[in-house]
C-alpha cells in the first residue's frame, strides 16, 4: 500500500488484532487514513486511532503503552490519550477526542466507516474520503490542508 512501510502494516495488523475485541466502532484517521485512500504514495509518520471510551481498557493492557495525562492544547483534547511503539511506528490512540472549532469543542467521531485493504487479508476502518476531507479541513493545520490536496489530486 502506498506510503505504508512493512512496519506500518505490522503496526496496523497488531491494532486490528487488539481492537477485534472492541465494543465500539474505531477508525484509523489522519495521515495513515490519507495513505489508505490516496492513489499515489504518501509519507506516513505515526498511526492515529480513534477508539470508544468503553474500549480504553484494551489499550491500557498493551505492553509498553504510555498513557498520557489528558491534554488540552487549545485546539485538540482527549480525556484518554495513549501511545505505543510497534515495530518502530508510533501508534496513538484517542478516546473522547475533540476539536475546538469556531470557539466551541466538538467531538471528532466519524459517521462513515469504510474498510480499506492494507495488505492481503488485512483491512482497517477509516472514514470515507469525503468525511476525511471534511475532518482534515476542520483540523485546519498546514499538514491537514496538504493531505486534502493529496486526496483531491
Amino acid at each position: 500500500m502506498a506510503g505504508l512501510s512493512v512496519a506500518h502494516r505490522h503496526a496496523m495488523a497488531m491494532m486490528v488484532g487488539v481492537l477485534r475485541a472492541a465494543t465500539a466502532p474505531w477508525w484509523v484517521i489522519a495521515g495513515a487514513s490519507v495513505a489508505l485512500h490516496a492513489r499515489r504514495p504518501v509519507a506516513v509518520g505515526d498511526i492515529d486511532v480513534l477508539i470508544g471510551i468503553e474500549d480504553v481498557a484494551l489499550i491500557r493492557a498493551l505492553p509498553g503503552v504510555r498513557v498520557r495525562t489528558p491534554d488540552d492544547n487549545g485546539r485538540f483534547r482527549s480525556p484518554f490519550y495513549a501511545a505505543l511503539d510497534v515495530a518502530g511506528v508510533e501508534v496513538e490512540c484517542m478516546a473522547g477526542f475533540e476539536l475546538c472549532h469556531a470557539n466551541r469543542w466538538e467531538p471528532v467521531r466519524p459517521r462513515s466507516r469504510v474498510f480499506v485493504e492494507v495488505d492481503e487479508g488485512l483491512v482497517v476502518p477509516v472514514p470515507d474520503r469525503a468525511e476525511l476531507v471534511a475532518m482534515l479541513a476542520r483540523f485546519g493545520r498546514a499538514k491537514d490542508l496538504a493531505r486534502i490536496a493529496l486526496l483531491n489530486g
